[in-house]
């Protein structure tokens, strides 16, 4: 691995996606870590709802922290989605509940790390 700046030891780069809801609360705490954050506004694919996906660089011994530190600040919810009643002739949606929220989390091995 190459490092230009020894100060900041970046061996790693965590993905996050996080909801929308707990986007402030995740920038902060990790912020709080002394982690650089930078934001991307993201869409879920499956309900179409606004994300944010955090790329998070650090060293390996900051993983864990960080991971906790999401954990701690992205939490589950139940919403709830329409779906059609089966065999009904009437299209009447029927809510569902479904659990959405947390953090989906990517963390990869950093091959070099250059700033300027």
């Amino acid at each position: 691995m190459v490092n230009l700046y020894p100060q900041h030891n970046i061996n790693r780069l965590m993905i996050a996606v996080v909801q929308e809801q707990d986007i402030e609360s995740a920038t902060h705490a990790l912020s709080k870590l002394g982690l650089t954050v930078i934001r991307l506004p993201s869409i879920g694919a499956f309900l179409g709802r606004r994300n944010a996906t955090l790329f998070i660089g650090m060293s390996e011994h900051q993983v864990e922290t960080a991971e906790k530190a999401l954990k701690k600040s992205c939490r589950r919810r139940v919403e709830y989605v329409a779906t059609p009643l089966e065999g009904s002739p009437l299209p009447f949606p029927s809510p569902t509940p479904i659990v959405v929220g947390g953090a989906t989390i990517f963390t990869f091995e950093v091959e070099k790390y250059v700033e300027f």
